[in-house]
């Protein structure tokens, strides 16, 4: 058998098999081994370098894209359009106006609001918004509100009739202004196709029926807005405008004082209305507003 042979075992004298070792070829090199080796690793370097290429071109761009479309306007934003962005958000922003630490200043309820065409005439269902213009005292004379408006109301917590718990102020007005400035900017920003918005507070608040003081009811009010009077706000990001927190009722006192509440009062001075529900004589209910003098 080839690969092997024989010799004598002196213990027994029979033949022993001894295994050769194979004989191992030399190996031989490809006159082109190393050409080729270098090839690779050009080509390998060739693909690393692309890649990277790739990645740092789509990050360019996607910071060139950022960086023309500026900041987000807000951390959160509603993930519906219409009716269903409303609802979303009333349910984001109530959370955040606080009695205390542990309890809610109140909900926020979407309005359903026929709407008023330029025409005069209207569409859907729910209340007809409708302003008076004649000045306080006088013969009403009502106008509609032309153009999509969205709604809100707002009912306190801990109360009868909505009202808020606690002790009315001042200062605890101005605090619902700015729950109505932050409904209508939020609405205005992404419900874009909103021309007004109006949120019906609490109510329970008192003015003056003169000038003199003397006389004096309860009314529920309303701040209303324009598309138009908001629209500065609309064009940078809201914590320019309004802090995340607004601050608790005990905490008044001292917001009072700060720049952002000076900022709401401005705003929303020329904005509260008197509102009232009104039965129409066709059916449905109409919702007349009547501007307050500056608060």
């Amino acid at each position: 058998m080839a690969g092997r042979m024989t010799t004598e075992n002196p213990a027994n004298s029979e033949p022993v098999a001894v295994e050769r070792a194979p004989r191992r070829l030399p190996r031989i090199g490809h006159p082109h081994a190393r050409q080729f080796r270098t090839t690779l690793a050009a080509l390998g370097l060739i693909a690393v370098a692309a890649v990277v290429s790739a990645v740092i071109l789509v990050a360019r761009q996607s910071g060139g894209a950022r960086a023309a479309r500026g900041p987000a306007w807000s951390s959160w934003a509603p993930s519906s359009a219409g009716s269903a962005g409303v609802a979303e958000i009333a349910a984001h922003i109530a959370p955040y106006y606080r009695l205390s630490a542990a309890a809610q200043l109140d909900v926020i309820t979407p309005i359903s609001v026929a709407q008023t065409t330029a025409a005069g005439t209207t569409t859907g269902s729910g209340l007809t918004i409708a302003v008076n213009t004649s000045p306080t005292g006088k013969t009403p004379s009502l106008g509609l509100l032309n153009g999509e408006t969205v709604a809100y109301n707002v009912c306190g917590l801990g109360a009868k009739n909505c009202e808020l718990a606690g002790t009315a102020s001042t200062v605890r007005m101005l605090l619902l202004r700015r729950e109505a400035l932050e409904l209508a900017l939020y609405t205005f920003k992404y419900i874009t196709a909103s021309q007004n918005v109006v949120v019906v507070l609490p109510p329970g608040h008192t003015v003056s029926s003169s000038g003199s003081g003397a006389a004096s009811k309860p009314v529920t009010v309303a701040v209303a807005f324009v598309r138009k009077q908001l629209t500065p706000w609309l064009q940078v990001p809201l914590s320019r405008t309004l802090a995340q927190y607004p601050p608790d009722v005990a905490q008044l006192n001292l917001w009072s004082q700060s720049v952002e509440a000076g900022f709401v009062d401005q705003v929303t001075a020329h904005a509260l209305f008197s509102s009232q529900v009104e039965s129409q004589q066709v059916g449905g209910n109409l919702l007349v507003l009547t501007q307050l003098p500056a608060q």
